[in-house]
């Protein structure tokens, strides 16, 4: 049944609770009640209620739709608090609702009863379900922010965007050019990137621009400092990609290691048809289970690996990049021991001026002629030309790169004059992007706007 008598009263009021705590579909915190009167009394409200599946595109429409639409209902909310009182009172003297304290806070819980559905009602208390009080106030004082999205297919184009256009009045480009970003965030209040440069250049002279949001964890592409000094905040987003990138990182060890690329090109090709033999040994593995894994930046992802490492039998050492990490879980070593003592280093460090070129020719001759080399860090981190050389000299078992130097890789690039492709693996820069990875980075996004509108420093980088 849709609501269609508009006449505030007790009984309409304890029906509309008792349908909101319905949809809500658990206990509901007493101070949600304040705005189930205010809301639903809105007529614009009432009428697109049923064309979202989130309150805040909702809310976004019907501020499209009415003129000062959140002042209305804040306006209302504050109006409507000694009804909803009175309803809620009726509704526990008919023992529609009762009350108890839940987790240390006072909620309502629905009983059976005879009272009919009210759709709109019911939507609006599913759509509250993961809402407190706190994020639907800030949702409604929030300003309409002007937000711009200069790389959205960073993320891919099969991840869920649309909670982000409920935060404004938002323009999203699929990619954007770096001679395009100044003009396109011009009048910009928030800006999300991925790995566009946001120099002092770019950024000089836009009084609105209050936050710069990525869609990544390192930050080496914005200029920190001109942000501090110009009081623009910058949030990363941290974590979401754990799993993911330690994942890829034994994907690509294990191709080099176990050959299976080789091996099933035997396969298919009919030369194992062909060979009158049960087992064909002419490409070597190892165990990795005798082998010392080095690995470089022990944050979260190194932690990762390491774990994954020690799972598997191996010996696995850490060098801190930063100085900061230590831990007596595995062995810390210097630089110049790792390189010269592990069969398997994998790096997992941001690009700075400690790490740039890291990995030049000199540290790339300390390591093992055998051993196998990971980056899923940054691709400046090694030194590509470096690389080449004494790949091409025959030192080294085989490299996985996930990170280049230049991303995409120009088509001259170096990588492409390594002369034995079978030593070495490619993969471009999706260590990260699972498709789980990338909605929990685009809801971290999300997550810090929002933490933003609240006044709260979540994840900000340049305090």
């Amino acid at each position: 049944m849709k609501i269609v008598d508009k006449m505030k009263d007790e009984d309409l009021g304890t029906a509309l609770l008792y349908n909101f705590t319905k949809g809500y579909g658990k206990p509901v915190p007493m101070e949600l009640y304040d705005l189930v009167l205010p809301f639903l009394y809105n007529d614009t409200l009432r009428v697109e209620i049923m064309n979202f599946d989130t309150i805040e595109a909702c809310l976004q429409a019907c501020s499209q739709k009415e003129k000062h639409f959140k002042q209305n209902i804040l306006t209302a909310i504050e109006d409507d608090k000694t009804m909803t009182s009175k309803a809620l009172g009726v509704a526990m003297l008919q023992k529609i609702l009762q009350f108890q304290i839940v987790e240390q806070t006072m909620c309502g819980i629905a009983n059976k009863t005879s009272i009919l559905d009210l759709n709109e009602t019911i939507r609006l208390g599913e759509m509250l379900q993961a809402r407190t009080i706190d994020d639907m106030m800030t949702l409604l004082k929030q300003e309409d922010f002007h937000i711009v999205v200069l790389q959205s297919a960073s993320v891919g184009k099969d991840v869920d965007l649309s909670m982000i256009e409920t935060l404004g009045n938002v323009v999203m480009y699929e990619d954007t050019r770096e001679d395009q970003v100044r003009g396109r965030i011009l009048g910009a209040d928030i800006v999300i990137t991925n790995k566009n440069q946001m120099t002092a250049e770019v950024l000089e002279g836009l009084p609105r621009l209050k936050l710069i949001c990525l869609f990544a964890t390192g930050t080496n592409n914005v200029d920190l400092e001109y942000c501090r000094e110009h009081h623009i905040k910058v949030a990363n987003v941290k974590g979401y990609s754990t799993d993911t990138v330690a994942q890829h990182t034994l994907a690509l060890l294990m191709h080099l290691v176990e050959k299976n690329a080789n091996y099933d090109d035997y396969v298919k090709s009919k030369e194992y048809a062909h060979s009158g033999r049960f087992s064909y040994f002419d490409d070597v593995f190892h165990d990795i289970a005798t082998m010392t894994w080095g690995i470089v930046g022990l944050g979260d992802i190194g932690r990762k690996v390491a774990m994954i490492a020690t799972a598997m039998g191996a010996k696995a050492q850490y060098y801190s990049t930063s100085g900061h990490n230590a831990t007596s879980d595995y062995l810390q070593v210097d630089f110049d021991t790792l390189l010269k003592t592990s069969d398997i280093i994998s790096i997992h460090a941001p690009l700075n001026e400690k790490t740039h070129y890291l990995f030049n020719e000199e540290a790339l001759r300390k390591m093992k002629e055998n051993a196998y080399l990971i980056n899923v860090g940054r691709g400046g981190i090694i030194e590509e030309n470096a690389l080449v050389k004494v790949l091409n000299e025959g030192h080294l078992a085989g490299v996985g790169l996930d990170v280049f130097e230049h991303e995409p890789l120009l088509e001259d690039d170096a990588i492409y004059s390594i002369k034995d492709m079978n030593k070495i693996i490619l993969t471009p820069h999706i260590a990260w992007g699972s498709i789980e990875a990338r909605q929990r980075c685009v809801d971290e996004v999300y997550q810090n706007i929002l933490s933003f509108f609240k006044g709260e420093d979540r994840n900000i980088v340049n305090l």
